[in-house]
């Protein structure tokens, strides 16, 4: 699967349990209560059985912004709603390839308790950027509240890895099912109503839910799923600190300058830059450069950030045509802000030679992504 991987690197990995401010309290367990197919007898050992089972939620720690609400908190909803607590950062073409169905499970269940929370972990430091954030939350149409994490403490708190990574807080406080990546929309959308049903019952309701009330539509997706299984070729990086397994005609792991030359024979699914490269942790710059890859996936995306910067894109050999991305008009594509770009979509899974050349203007190059 084409995760993002190894939430910064750069970052030790710090528990922050802070004990004493999760002041949820268990909201009582009636008698009979099933939760994941187990049937307690009484609160007492309802409470023991979900702490063997399930890891209680943490809060939101040391947040630095917060955008479509003024402040949103978990504990304060525990008891009230269902959380979705998501884990993502704006150029990840995974997390993106989630929102069709975070805004299908937002319009259906919002008003039967679901709380969806997006909390924003970037993975770049321009991925700090309120303002980035603000225009990626408004361009995909995200209406549910999202927390910036600049500063990685809720990711830390729940020892996260992955962009990205949900988390289900029931109505208890206990975090009752985890998703990692891309998939299994099915299962989980039966979690959230699952979960939304016990909620109404403990709040004496009926528990149906609205869209079996008013025999509302199924769904309403503009999906954009990908067979991650038949993509072969692993995301890429070109900054000095992860470039260590696919650069394959320059020096990794350092920084500064390099002039390189693309041999004639290359291998597959390695990276090869041509002229002059200065490298940074994060990224590789240019103002004359290319760059040749040889891939297996339908899709290839890549976050670059540019001045009006032109570059002219080749497929297996020929300025590409039926296979440009979004935003490649005339073989050429202008990049402008730091986000995710897409290069290539393809009509099947296939291995293709992809050039870039870079024609005006310097261009950053952080990372390769496919789907």
């Amino acid at each position: 699967m084409n995760l993002e991987i190894n939430k910064p690197y750069q970052f030790a990995a710090i528990a922050v349990l802070i004990a004493g401010t999760l002041a949820y309290g268990l909201i009582n367990t009636p008698t009979g209560t099933k939760v994941e197919g187990l049937q307690f007898a009484n609160k007492s050992e309802a409470v023991e059985m979900k702490e063997d089972n399930f890891q209680r939620a943490k809060p939101l720690v040391e947040p630095t912004g917060f955008i479509n609400a003024d402040n949103v908190s978990i504990e304060e909803n525990v008891g009230n709603k269902v959380i979705l607590l998501d884990m993502w950062t704006y150029s990840c073409i995974n997390c993106q390839r989630t929102f069709p169905h975070l805004k299908e499970w937002n319009r259906k269940y919002r008003d039967d308790g679901l709380l969806i929370i997006g909390n924003h972990a970037p993975e770049f430091e321009f991925e700090k950027e309120r303002s980035n954030v603000k225009d990626a939350v408004k361009k995909h149409n995200l209406n549910y509240p999202v927390v910036l994490d600049n500063k990685y403490g809720t990711w830390n708190a729940y020892n996260n890895r992955y962009w990205p990574q949900k988390y289900l807080i029931g109505v208890d406080g206990f975090i009752r099912y985890e998703r990692i990546g891309e998939g299994r929309y099915e299962r989980t959308e039966q979690k959230i109503r699952e979960l939304l049903k016990e909620l109404k019952r403990r709040k004496g309701e009926n528990p149906i839910l609205t869209d079996e009330e008013l025999n509302l539509a199924e769904n309403q997706l503009d999906s954009t799923d990908v067979n991650t299984d038949r993509v072969e070729t692993p995301e890429i990086y070109f900054g000095a600190s992860r470039n260590t397994e696919y650069l394959e005609n320059g020096q990794t792991d350092i920084t500064g300058t390099q002039n390189l030359k693309i041999p004639e024979n290359i291998r597959e699914d390695r990276l090869y830059l041509s002229k002059n490269w200065n490298f940074t942790e994060e990224y590789a710059s240019s103002e004359d450069g290319e760059i040749v890859l040889d891939y297996k996936a339908k899709n290839v995306n890549m976050v670059l950030e540019g001045n009006d910067t032109s570059v002219k894109v080749f497929h297996n050999g020929e300025p590409v045509t039926e296979a440009s991305g979004e935003l490649v008009t005339d073989s050429t594509i202008t990049i402008g802000d730091e986000q995710l770009y897409s290069i290539i979509r393809n009509q099947e899974y296939s291995r293709n030679t992809l050039k870039l050349e870079i024609k005006e203007g310097k261009l950053k190059a952080y990372t390769f992504t496919f789907g």
